[in-house]
């Protein structure tokens, strides 16, 4: 009877998933490129990337976003982009210019993404934030700058 008891936890577990439902789906994949820096760009690195799944506000649409750092031509800005198949195809959805990289040659490092699970102050569950530490031009300072989006990226 012990035997069956655990088996039957085992089962109750091995069932009871801790990933999101949509994880069944979307097929198994790898190497998708989100972003590839144009060519008459004098710099193409890219690093810090970060993703998000949103999840905190009832989405049942199954939303991610991605941002990263990076150093485009003329003023620096933390891109966002948006994957609504499981992150088999993505778009941009807008741009984060932080105020301490307004000039061009300012960069943008350390990038993070995350949803608020519940209500903070002010800001509603499913509030977006992205925070980064915003480097000007002249390298006088370092500035952890922090964003919100109320309508999700």
């Amino acid at each position: 009877m012990v035997f069956y008891s655990l088996l039957a936890s085992l089962v109750a577990l091995a069932l009871a998933s801790p990933f999101p439902s949509w994880v069944d789906q979307y097929p198994i994949f790898g190497n998708v490129t989100i972003f590839t820096p144009p060519s008459n760009w004098s710099n193409h690195w890219t690093t810090y990337a970060r993703t998000v799944l949103l999840d905190q506000n009832g989405e049942t649409d199954d939303i991610l976003l991605a941002s990263w750092s990076f150093q485009p031509p003329g003023r620096t800005y933390a891109p966002i982009y948006q994957s609504k198949d499981g992150g088999l195809s993505w778009n941009q959805l807008s741009k984060v210019y932080f105020s301490a990289a307004d000039k061009p040659g300012s960069t943008i490092l350390q990038v993070f993404l995350y949803e608020l699970p519940r209500t903070i102050g002010a800001y509603p569950a499913g509030t977006v934030l992205l925070t980064a530490n915003a480097v000007p031009a002249n390298h006088s300072s370092t500035n952890i700058q922090l964003y919100a989006s109320l309508d999700k990226g």
